[in-house]
């Protein structure tokens, strides 16, 4: 699957320059789930990929903010050895790689690979966990799932940064400082202009998830599709018919016009699988 994105979407003056990759993990887990990764990419197009060895396990759960900050430093010493970067972010990794990406004003990230990454925020219960828990399910629908999500203590844990109750947005703007700068809600003009130029600056970028996702609910967050304001009800809309697109608030249908802008969906795949396989 990797090799067929990077043939078709690496910029075509990558071929002569050197080039990097450096890939961040996801929550709950360290760099080492994804030793496999590295050997096999390099092992096949010859281009060194650089896993970050920050935030691992139960660091991982810090708020999103300092994370993309702290990491961003290391990030910029190692891209500096290269002359384009590509950047690939796992699950939760995928949300710092574009905070990080956003708030880098010289980068030179040229491609941007969000892995199964919630890149539209998370709603509900991972699906796996209803199996074994159903009555978490129910909770997550309930008012206290949301009071305690963007309650002061709730958004100090990461996975709580990118939870978007679409039922309750005015609540979300007041609370959720992370996710509402990321995705340019909340802001100065000047700092909203500077992150979408930034986010711009980027030559291709590439949404990856499927219907086979158990861990992100909704699973169409990972190609930025998500529930409507009516919550768990009624239904889903895509990308292309939501606040992120349609207003243009970070970069989306700015890519999507100049052809910059990949979903590839794969059916049948689980969460871990997207990094295993």
């Amino acid at each position: 699957m990797f090799i067929v994105l990077f043939l078709i979407v690496l910029p075509s003056q990558a071929l002569s320059a050197k080039v990097g990759i450096l890939h961040m993990h996801g929550l709950l887990e360290s760099y080492h789930a994804h030793l496999g990764f590295k050997k096999f990419i390099e092992r096949e197009t010859g281009i060194p990929v650089r896993l970050i060895n920050r935030y691992n396990f139960l660091s991982s759960l810090s708020p999103l903010k300092y994370q993309a900050e702290d990491i961003l430093e290391d990030v910029k010493v190692i891209a500096s050895q290269y002359d384009q970067v590509i950047a690939v972010g796992y699950s939760q990794g995928g949300i710092i790689w574009r905070s990080m990406i956003e708030m880098w004003d010289d980068h030179n990230v040229v491609l941007f690979i969000s892995l199964a990454s919630p890149q539209h925020g998370v709603y509900g219960t991972p699906p796996i966990l209803e199996m074994f828990l159903p009555f978490l399910d129910r909770f997550s629908r309930s008012k206290q799932a949301y009071q305690i999500a963007y309650s002061p203590l709730g958004q100090v844990l990461s996975a709580f940064n990118y939870y978007v109750d679409p039922t309750n947005y005015e609540l979300y703007l007041k609370r959720n400082k992370f996710f509402t700068q990321l995705n340019n809600e909340a802001g100065t003009p000047a700092e909203k202009e500077q992150r979408k130029k930034n986010f711009l600056k980027l030559s291709n970028f590439v949404l990856v998830g499927g219907p086979g996702e158990n861990v992100i609910d909704p699973w169409q967050s990972t190609v930025f599709g998500y529930y409507t304001k009516y919550g768990f009800d009624k239904g889903m809309i895509p990308m292309e018919e939501s606040r992120l697109y349609l207003e243009d608030l970070f970069g989306l249908r700015s890519l999507v016009e100049r052809g910059d802008l990949m979903k590839c969906v794969y059916p049948g795949i689980a969460h871990l699988e997207f990094r295993d396989d």
